[in-house]
């Protein structure tokens, strides 16, 4: 048994973050340059669980002057999703019995993660999700990795990782992975199909 792990963001889903900030900046009614550098001081706590959307809303709120509704930060910091039909279908298309299965290993959050739940049932089928959030691990963190092979019962051999972030096809390759940094789907499902017949 062999198995494909995809990235979520940018890989099987689209995710534009600087609209996503513009987004929350307009909610806020700051610059998204400000917005940003608020963000990314509690983004890592958000990214493995360690505080709730609703804190999140919060101290924004707190920070901001504002007092908007979980429901409205949600809307805004969901802006920069959109769903990838055809990358989806082709992970899902890829699986075959007791030969080939797909998972995922994404950086993420609550907020989001509920977002794919709604809108890209299609992880569903995959053989395993792994969520940052949810197991307090962020990649290039080797253990998110190593929690991945044990759930799967795989060594690196086995296993295909495609992200487009280098630092974290770096990770998956020091653990001894194949890895793929993906840029566009022509070349990404070439590399694929090479790794696949090899």
């Amino acid at each position: 048994m062999r198995f494909i792990l995809f990235d979520i963001g940018n890989v099987l889903v689209r995710y534009d973050h600087q609209r996503t900030m513009t987004a929350l900046a307009d909610l806020y009614h700051t610059d998204p340059v400000q917005l940003s550098t608020f963000y990314n001081q509690i983004g890592r706590q958000f990214g493995v669980g360690e505080i709730t959307p609703t804190q999140v809303v919060d101290m924004l709120n707190s920070r901001f002057n504002t007092s908007h509704s979980l429901e409205e930060f949600t809307k805004a910091f969901c802006a920069g999703l959109m769903r990838d039909d055809a990358a989806l279908a082709y992970a899902v298309a890829l699986q075959v019995e007791d030969e080939l299965a797909v998972g995922a290993i994404s950086n993420t959050n609550a907020v989001h993660v509920a977002w794919l739940d709604d809108r890209a049932p299609e992880l569903n089928e995959f053989e395993l999700v792994i969520m940052s959030n949810e197991v307090g691990l962020r990649k290039p963190d080797p253990e998110i990795y190593e929690l991945a092979m044990e759930i799967l019962n795989a060594s690196p051999a086995q296993i295909l990782y495609v992200d487009d972030l280098a630092e974290n096809v770096e990770a998956a390759r020091q653990l001894g992975m194949s890895a793929i940094l993906h840029h566009d789907w022509a070349k990404t499902r070439a590399l694929i199909d090479a790794w696949r017949s090899s």
